[in-house]
Protein backbone atom coordinates (compact mmCIF):
# COMPACT_ATOMS: atom_id res chain seq x y z
CA UNK A 1 0.00 0.00 0.00
CA UNK A 2 2.84 2.40 0.78
CA UNK A 3 4.46 1.62 -2.56
CA UNK A 4 1.25 2.38 -4.44
CA UNK A 5 0.52 5.57 -2.51
CA UNK A 6 4.00 6.87 -3.34
CA UNK A 7 3.47 6.15 -7.05
CA UNK A 8 1.34 9.03 -8.34
CA UNK A 9 0.83 7.37 -11.73
CA UNK A 10 -0.53 4.19 -10.13
CA UNK A 11 -2.89 6.19 -7.96
CA UNK A 12 -4.10 8.12 -10.99
CA UNK A 13 -4.61 4.90 -12.96
CA UNK A 14 -6.63 3.34 -10.13
CA UNK A 15 -8.69 6.36 -9.10
CA UNK A 16 -8.81 8.94 -11.88
CA UNK A 17 -8.45 7.08 -15.21
CA UNK A 18 -11.56 4.86 -14.75
CA UNK A 19 -13.63 7.99 -14.06
CA UNK A 20 -12.15 9.66 -17.14
CA UNK A 21 -12.98 6.70 -19.38
CA UNK A 22 -16.45 6.31 -17.87
CA UNK A 23 -17.16 10.00 -18.48
CA UNK A 24 -15.89 9.72 -22.05
CA UNK A 25 -18.14 6.73 -22.71
CA UNK A 26 -21.09 8.56 -21.17
CA UNK A 27 -20.53 11.50 -23.50
CA UNK A 28 -19.89 9.40 -26.59
CA UNK A 29 -22.91 7.16 -26.07
CA UNK A 30 -25.23 9.91 -24.87
CA UNK A 31 -28.14 11.39 -26.78
CA UNK A 32 -26.97 12.70 -30.11
CA UNK A 33 -27.81 16.25 -31.16
CA UNK A 34 -27.37 15.30 -34.81
CA UNK A 35 -30.25 16.38 -37.05
CA UNK A 36 -30.60 14.09 -40.10
CA UNK A 37 -31.17 15.60 -43.52
CA UNK A 38 -33.62 13.85 -45.81
CA UNK A 39 -34.45 14.46 -49.47
CA UNK A 40 -37.97 13.57 -50.69
CA UNK A 41 -38.31 12.23 -54.21
CA UNK A 42 -41.86 11.91 -55.52
CA UNK A 43 -43.52 12.05 -52.11
CA UNK A 44 -47.01 13.57 -51.81
CA UNK A 45 -46.92 17.15 -50.60
CA UNK A 46 -48.96 16.38 -47.43
CA UNK A 47 -46.36 13.77 -46.47
CA UNK A 48 -43.49 16.23 -47.00
CA UNK A 49 -45.28 18.98 -45.08
CA UNK A 50 -45.96 16.64 -42.18
CA UNK A 51 -42.35 15.48 -42.23
CA UNK A 52 -41.13 19.07 -41.90
CA UNK A 53 -43.47 19.74 -39.01
CA UNK A 54 -42.53 16.85 -36.75
CA UNK A 55 -41.56 17.89 -33.23
CA UNK A 56 -41.84 14.63 -31.33
CA UNK A 57 -38.69 12.78 -32.39
CA UNK A 58 -37.00 11.74 -29.18
CA UNK A 59 -33.69 10.78 -30.75
CA UNK A 60 -32.61 14.24 -31.90
CA UNK A 61 -35.16 16.39 -30.04
CA UNK A 62 -35.48 18.51 -33.21
CA UNK A 63 -37.20 18.31 -36.57
CA UNK A 64 -35.53 16.39 -39.33
CA UNK A 65 -34.21 18.72 -42.00
CA UNK A 66 -35.99 18.31 -45.33
CA UNK A 67 -33.87 19.36 -48.31
CA UNK A 68 -35.78 20.15 -51.51
CA UNK A 69 -32.70 20.95 -53.62
CA UNK A 70 -31.88 17.36 -54.55
CA UNK A 71 -30.96 16.71 -58.17
CA UNK A 72 -32.28 13.22 -58.81
CA UNK A 73 -31.04 13.08 -62.36
CA UNK A 74 -27.98 11.45 -60.85
CA UNK A 75 -27.88 8.25 -58.89
CA UNK A 76 -28.98 8.31 -55.24
CA UNK A 77 -25.54 6.96 -54.43
CA UNK A 78 -23.87 10.22 -55.44
CA UNK A 79 -26.22 12.28 -53.28
CA UNK A 80 -25.68 10.12 -50.20
CA UNK A 81 -21.97 9.50 -50.74
CA UNK A 82 -21.21 13.20 -51.11
CA UNK A 83 -23.06 13.99 -47.89
CA UNK A 84 -25.82 16.09 -49.42
CA UNK A 85 -28.38 14.07 -47.44
CA UNK A 86 -28.50 11.27 -44.89
CA UNK A 87 -31.47 9.60 -46.56
CA UNK A 88 -33.57 9.78 -49.70
CA UNK A 89 -37.26 8.98 -49.20
CA UNK A 90 -39.39 7.78 -52.10
CA UNK A 91 -42.83 6.26 -52.45
CA UNK A 92 -43.58 3.15 -54.44
CA UNK A 93 -46.56 0.90 -54.95
CA UNK A 94 -45.68 -1.05 -51.79
CA UNK A 95 -45.23 1.98 -49.53
CA UNK A 96 -42.46 4.30 -48.35
CA UNK A 97 -38.93 3.44 -49.41
CA UNK A 98 -35.88 4.86 -47.57
CA UNK A 99 -32.42 4.77 -49.14
CA UNK A 100 -29.38 5.43 -46.91
CA UNK A 101 -25.62 5.20 -47.35
CA UNK A 102 -24.98 2.69 -44.55
CA UNK A 103 -26.47 1.30 -41.36
CA UNK A 104 -25.57 4.16 -39.02
CA UNK A 105 -27.70 3.51 -35.92
CA UNK A 106 -28.17 7.16 -34.94
CA UNK A 107 -29.19 8.33 -38.41
CA UNK A 108 -31.24 5.19 -39.05
CA UNK A 109 -33.21 5.59 -35.81
CA UNK A 110 -33.88 9.28 -36.39
CA UNK A 111 -35.08 8.82 -39.97
CA UNK A 112 -37.13 5.74 -39.05
CA UNK A 113 -38.90 7.57 -36.23
CA UNK A 114 -39.62 10.54 -38.48
CA UNK A 115 -41.16 8.44 -41.26
CA UNK A 116 -43.12 6.29 -38.80
CA UNK A 117 -44.55 9.41 -37.15
CA UNK A 118 -45.83 10.76 -40.47
CA UNK A 119 -47.04 7.38 -41.72
CA UNK A 120 -49.03 6.86 -38.52
CA UNK A 121 -50.84 10.14 -39.18
CA UNK A 122 -51.40 9.97 -42.94
CA UNK A 123 -51.27 6.32 -43.92
CA UNK A 124 -51.45 3.93 -40.95
CA UNK A 125 -51.58 0.88 -43.25
CA UNK A 126 -48.52 1.88 -45.26
CA UNK A 127 -45.33 -0.15 -45.18
CA UNK A 128 -41.77 1.08 -44.92
CA UNK A 129 -38.69 -0.56 -46.42
CA UNK A 130 -34.98 0.31 -46.34
CA UNK A 131 -32.16 -0.01 -48.80
CA UNK A 132 -28.48 0.72 -48.08
CA UNK A 133 -25.74 1.57 -50.54
CA UNK A 134 -23.20 -0.15 -48.27
CA UNK A 135 -24.24 -2.99 -45.98
CA UNK A 136 -27.67 -4.11 -44.85
CA UNK A 137 -29.64 -4.57 -41.65
CA UNK A 138 -28.88 -8.31 -41.62
CA UNK A 139 -25.08 -7.97 -41.60
CA UNK A 140 -23.15 -9.18 -38.58
CA UNK A 141 -21.14 -7.02 -36.20
CA UNK A 142 -17.96 -8.32 -37.82
CA UNK A 143 -19.18 -7.32 -41.28
CA UNK A 144 -19.82 -3.73 -40.21
CA UNK A 145 -16.87 -3.16 -37.87
CA UNK A 146 -14.33 -5.84 -38.78
CA UNK A 147 -12.51 -3.77 -41.38
CA UNK A 148 -12.05 -0.90 -38.91
CA UNK A 149 -10.57 -3.36 -36.40
CA UNK A 150 -7.71 -4.08 -38.79
CA UNK A 151 -6.19 -0.67 -38.18
CA UNK A 152 -7.12 -0.59 -34.49
CA UNK A 153 -5.56 -3.96 -33.68
CA UNK A 154 -2.43 -3.16 -35.66
CA UNK A 155 -2.04 0.19 -33.91
CA UNK A 156 -2.54 -1.30 -30.45
CA UNK A 157 -0.20 -4.27 -30.85
CA UNK A 158 2.61 -2.32 -32.53
CA UNK A 159 2.36 0.38 -29.85
CA UNK A 160 2.86 -2.23 -27.12
CA UNK A 161 5.68 -3.94 -29.01
CA UNK A 162 7.66 -0.78 -29.72
CA UNK A 163 7.01 0.89 -26.37
CA UNK A 164 8.01 -2.05 -24.20
CA UNK A 165 10.97 -2.93 -26.42
CA UNK A 166 12.39 0.60 -26.27
CA UNK A 167 11.98 0.72 -22.48
CA UNK A 168 13.98 -2.49 -22.23
CA UNK A 169 16.68 -0.94 -24.39
CA UNK A 170 16.83 1.96 -21.94
CA UNK A 171 16.74 -0.09 -18.73
CA UNK A 172 19.62 -2.22 -20.06
CA UNK A 173 21.57 1.04 -20.70
CA UNK A 174 21.79 0.29 -24.42
CA UNK A 175 20.40 3.72 -25.33
CA UNK A 176 22.72 5.53 -22.92
CA UNK A 177 25.80 3.76 -24.29
CA UNK A 178 24.67 4.44 -27.84
CA UNK A 179 24.19 8.13 -27.07
CA UNK A 180 27.81 8.33 -25.84
CA UNK A 181 28.96 7.65 -29.39
CA UNK A 182 29.15 10.35 -32.12
CA UNK A 183 26.01 8.97 -33.78
CA UNK A 184 23.33 11.62 -34.27
CA UNK A 185 20.08 11.52 -32.27
CA UNK A 186 18.02 11.49 -35.47
CA UNK A 187 19.91 8.36 -36.56
CA UNK A 188 19.18 6.66 -33.23
CA UNK A 189 15.46 7.40 -33.42
CA UNK A 190 15.34 6.56 -37.12
CA UNK A 191 17.12 3.27 -36.52
CA UNK A 192 14.67 2.19 -33.88
CA UNK A 193 11.68 3.26 -35.98
CA UNK A 194 12.99 1.38 -39.03
CA UNK A 195 13.83 -1.68 -36.94
CA UNK A 196 10.38 -1.88 -35.40
CA UNK A 197 8.89 -0.83 -38.73
CA UNK A 198 10.07 -4.05 -40.40
CA UNK A 199 7.89 -6.09 -38.08
CA UNK A 200 5.09 -3.56 -38.54
CA UNK A 201 5.21 -4.17 -42.31
CA UNK A 202 5.09 -7.94 -41.78
CA UNK A 203 2.18 -7.65 -39.37
CA UNK A 204 0.22 -5.32 -41.67
CA UNK A 205 0.67 -7.61 -44.67
CA UNK A 206 -0.28 -10.67 -42.63
CA UNK A 207 -3.47 -9.05 -41.30
CA UNK A 208 -4.60 -7.90 -44.75
CA UNK A 209 -3.96 -11.32 -46.33
CA UNK A 210 -5.59 -13.18 -43.43
CA UNK A 211 -8.67 -10.93 -43.44
CA UNK A 212 -9.14 -11.21 -47.21
CA UNK A 213 -8.37 -14.86 -47.93
CA UNK A 214 -9.05 -16.65 -44.62
CA UNK A 215 -11.83 -14.62 -42.96
CA UNK A 216 -13.27 -13.70 -46.38
CA UNK A 217 -13.96 -10.10 -45.38
CA UNK A 218 -15.44 -8.15 -48.32
CA UNK A 219 -12.81 -5.82 -49.83
CA UNK A 220 -14.40 -3.37 -52.26
CA UNK A 221 -11.23 -1.40 -53.02
CA UNK A 222 -7.65 -2.35 -53.86
CA UNK A 223 -5.85 -4.35 -51.20
CA UNK A 224 -2.53 -2.61 -51.89
CA UNK A 225 -4.11 0.75 -50.98
CA UNK A 226 -5.17 -0.81 -47.70
CA UNK A 227 -1.59 -2.03 -47.23
CA UNK A 228 -0.27 1.53 -47.54
CA UNK A 229 -2.73 2.77 -44.92
CA UNK A 230 -1.98 -0.12 -42.58
CA UNK A 231 1.73 0.60 -42.92
CA UNK A 232 1.25 4.26 -42.04
CA UNK A 233 -0.89 3.31 -39.04
CA UNK A 234 1.82 0.89 -37.90
CA UNK A 235 4.58 3.50 -38.27
CA UNK A 236 2.53 5.98 -36.22
CA UNK A 237 2.12 3.30 -33.56
CA UNK A 238 5.91 2.81 -33.55
CA UNK A 239 6.74 6.50 -33.09
CA UNK A 240 3.94 6.75 -30.50
CA UNK A 241 5.41 3.80 -28.60
CA UNK A 242 8.94 5.21 -28.68
CA UNK A 243 7.68 8.61 -27.51
CA UNK A 244 5.75 7.13 -24.58
CA UNK A 245 8.61 4.83 -23.59
CA UNK A 246 11.04 7.77 -23.62
CA UNK A 247 9.14 9.28 -20.67
CA UNK A 248 8.52 5.95 -18.90
CA UNK A 249 10.83 4.27 -16.42
CA UNK A 250 9.62 0.70 -16.92
CA UNK A 251 7.17 -1.48 -18.83
CA UNK A 252 4.44 -0.93 -16.26
CA UNK A 253 4.49 2.82 -16.85
CA UNK A 254 4.12 2.21 -20.59
CA UNK A 255 0.99 0.19 -19.84
CA UNK A 256 -0.32 3.07 -17.74
CA UNK A 257 -0.47 5.28 -20.82
CA UNK A 258 -2.81 2.90 -22.66
CA UNK A 259 -6.05 4.18 -21.05
CA UNK A 260 -5.00 7.78 -21.72
CA UNK A 261 -3.35 7.58 -25.15
CA UNK A 262 -4.71 4.48 -26.90
CA UNK A 263 -8.27 3.87 -25.69
CA UNK A 264 -9.55 7.41 -26.52
CA UNK A 265 -8.17 6.99 -30.05
CA UNK A 266 -10.08 3.73 -30.38
CA UNK A 267 -13.28 5.48 -29.26
CA UNK A 268 -12.80 8.19 -31.91
CA UNK A 269 -11.59 5.88 -34.68
CA UNK A 270 -15.03 5.42 -36.22
CA UNK A 271 -16.34 2.47 -34.24
CA UNK A 272 -18.84 5.02 -32.96
CA UNK A 273 -19.92 7.21 -35.94
CA UNK A 274 -18.00 10.44 -35.44
CA UNK A 275 -20.33 12.84 -37.25
CA UNK A 276 -23.25 12.02 -34.94
CA UNK A 277 -21.40 12.41 -31.63
CA UNK A 278 -23.10 14.73 -29.10
CA UNK A 279 -21.61 17.83 -27.47
CA UNK A 280 -19.48 18.53 -30.57
CA UNK A 281 -17.08 15.77 -29.55
CA UNK A 282 -16.45 15.06 -33.22
CA UNK A 283 -13.89 17.88 -33.23
CA UNK A 284 -11.68 15.86 -30.87
CA UNK A 285 -11.29 13.19 -33.53
CA UNK A 286 -9.39 15.69 -35.71
CA UNK A 287 -6.33 15.37 -33.44
CA UNK A 288 -6.45 11.56 -33.39
CA UNK A 289 -4.14 9.82 -35.92
CA UNK A 290 -6.15 6.61 -35.70
CA UNK A 291 -9.27 8.46 -36.88
CA UNK A 292 -7.61 9.40 -40.17
CA UNK A 293 -6.18 5.91 -40.59
CA UNK A 294 -9.54 4.25 -39.96
CA UNK A 295 -11.33 6.74 -42.23
CA UNK A 296 -8.92 6.01 -45.08
CA UNK A 297 -9.13 2.26 -44.47
CA UNK A 298 -12.93 2.34 -44.51
CA UNK A 299 -12.87 4.49 -47.63
CA UNK A 300 -10.79 1.92 -49.50
CA UNK A 301 -12.25 -1.34 -48.21
CA UNK A 302 -15.90 -0.31 -47.83
CA UNK A 303 -16.47 2.55 -50.30
CA UNK A 304 -13.92 1.47 -52.90
CA UNK A 305 -11.97 4.75 -52.90
CA UNK A 306 -8.84 5.06 -55.00
CA UNK A 307 -5.47 6.23 -53.71
CA UNK A 308 -6.16 9.76 -54.96
CA UNK A 309 -9.43 9.94 -53.00
CA UNK A 310 -7.74 9.08 -49.70
CA UNK A 311 -4.70 11.27 -50.37
CA UNK A 312 -5.76 13.92 -47.78
CA UNK A 313 -5.85 11.29 -45.02
CA UNK A 314 -2.50 9.88 -46.16
CA UNK A 315 -0.89 13.33 -46.06
CA UNK A 316 -2.27 13.97 -42.57
CA UNK A 317 -0.92 10.61 -41.36
CA UNK A 318 2.48 11.48 -42.81
CA UNK A 319 2.28 14.82 -40.99
CA UNK A 320 1.63 13.01 -37.69
CA UNK A 321 4.63 10.76 -38.34
CA UNK A 322 6.92 13.76 -38.93
CA UNK A 323 5.61 15.56 -35.83
CA UNK A 324 5.96 12.53 -33.54
CA UNK A 325 9.39 11.75 -34.98
CA UNK A 326 10.53 15.28 -34.11
CA UNK A 327 9.14 14.92 -30.57
CA UNK A 328 11.00 11.62 -30.22
CA UNK A 329 14.28 13.28 -31.18
CA UNK A 330 13.78 15.85 -28.42
CA UNK A 331 12.76 13.18 -25.89
CA UNK A 332 15.67 10.83 -26.66
CA UNK A 333 18.21 13.66 -26.74
CA UNK A 334 18.04 13.96 -22.94
CA UNK A 335 19.93 10.66 -22.67
CA UNK A 336 22.94 12.15 -24.40
CA UNK A 337 25.63 13.15 -21.94
CA UNK A 338 26.38 16.87 -21.95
Amino acid sequence: MKQITHDKRSLGMILIVPLFLLTLLYLLLGKSSYVPTVMPDGLPQPFVSALEGIDTIKIVEKNVTVDHTGDFTNDYKDILKNGYADAVITQGSDGIHVIMLETDNVKLSAVTNAVKEVSAQLNPQGQMSFDFIYGNTDESMCDSLGLLLLGILSFFMIFLFSGISFVRERTSDTVERLMLTPVRTVSVVGGYVLGFGVFAIIQSALMIVFAKFVLKMPFVGQWWCAMIIMLLIAVIAVVFGVMISAVSKNEFQVMQFIPIVIIPQIFFSGLIPVDTLPYHLNYISKIMPLYYGSTALKGVLVYGYSLAQILPQILILCGFIVLLFAINIIAVRKYRAV
